[in-house]
């Protein structure tokens, strides 16, 4: 049997599931998942490596109207990520009214195969996923909860993929550095724990890792819109700063198996429209 090898890219508008699909994929808690739309900010590669063959897979934000920089940014991550992308998933789910066409026909003028997938389908089983018209590699009507619907769709993706050798190595698990993981942790645990603005409005930034023997030792900074905001986060005499840092310093020790200390500094700064700031963070 030939070794197959390939980029698969995950593209759709928010909130249906992305994510979600992803982490399910790779078997692995890769990428933030919340019940809030536009959470993932970055494009994220997980792999996936067997004996058989290599899947390369890539999450990207939600496609949006842009209202930020930031927004702007997030929409270019797609498209990047489209750049050498053997087959692209474009996710839609049973909530959702309308497919994001524009996008389906950007993917399609650049001759990339798309794999429909149809998500949610513990929310709605009678939905008439037919009717989504598209030239489309195949359609998926999914759950992501359910191990067999997303291994029959790893099974095809397999299938599609091109005869090629590995691009990375057995043990690697994705593109990004530990910074950026730990970071993503703790962002994750403010979209839990805030509503409404918040959670857009920060952005979480590593400054110190040390990974010694018996202590991992974490300090970052998050930076806010407001100082209203940057008391929101703080909370009264500290409350919420301890909280989300507990949350994610537990979190970590598990993935680390060690003891972790986290210190967190709040700053105010516009940062979602400061065309430097997004240069150099994204």
């Amino acid at each position: 049997m030939s070794f197959k090898s390939g980029f698969v890219t995950i593209v759709g508008n928010p909130n249906v599931g992305k994510s979600s699909l992803f982490n399910s994929i790779l078997d692995y808690n890769l990428s933030i998942v919340t019940n809030k739309s536009q959470t993932t900010r970055d494009n994220i590669k997980g792999i996936i490596t067997s004996k058989y063959f290599q899947i390369i897979l890539s999450d990207t934000p939600g496609h949006i109207e842009s209202s930020y920089l930031l927004h702007d940014k997030m929409n270019k991550n797609i498209f990047s990520a489209l750049e050498g992308t053997d087959i692209v998933i474009y996710v839609t789910d049973v909530k959702e009214k309308k497919i994001n066409n524009q996008l389906i026909e950007i993917i399609d003028k650049k001759n990339i195969p798309i794999i429909l997938v149809i998500n949610k389908s513990d929310l709605n089983k009678n939905f008439n996923f037919q009717t989504i018209e598209g030239n489309f590699l195949n359609k998926y009507f999914i759950s992501t909860k359910n191990k067999e619907d997303v291994n029959e769709l790893i099974q095809f993706i397999v299938k599609s993929l091109p005869i090629h050798p590995a691009y990375y190595l057995q043990d690697e698990l994705t593109d990004k550095n530990e910074r950026f993981l730990v970071s993503e942790i703790v962002r994750e645990k403010i979209f839990e724990l805030f509503s409404q603005e918040i959670p857009y409005s920060t952005h979480v930034e590593i400054i110190s890792f040390k990974n010694e023997k018996d202590i991992l030792k974490i300090e970052g900074n998050i930076y806010t819109e407001s100082e209203s905001q940057k008391s929101i986060l703080i909370g009264k005499k500290g409350k919420m700063i301890r909280n989300f840092s507990e949350k994610s310093r537990i979190h970590i020790e598990k993935i680390y198996n060690k003891k972790v200390y986290i210190n967190f500094t709040i700053k105010v700064r516009k940062w979602r429209n400061d065309k430097n700031f997004i240069k150099s963070k994204f």
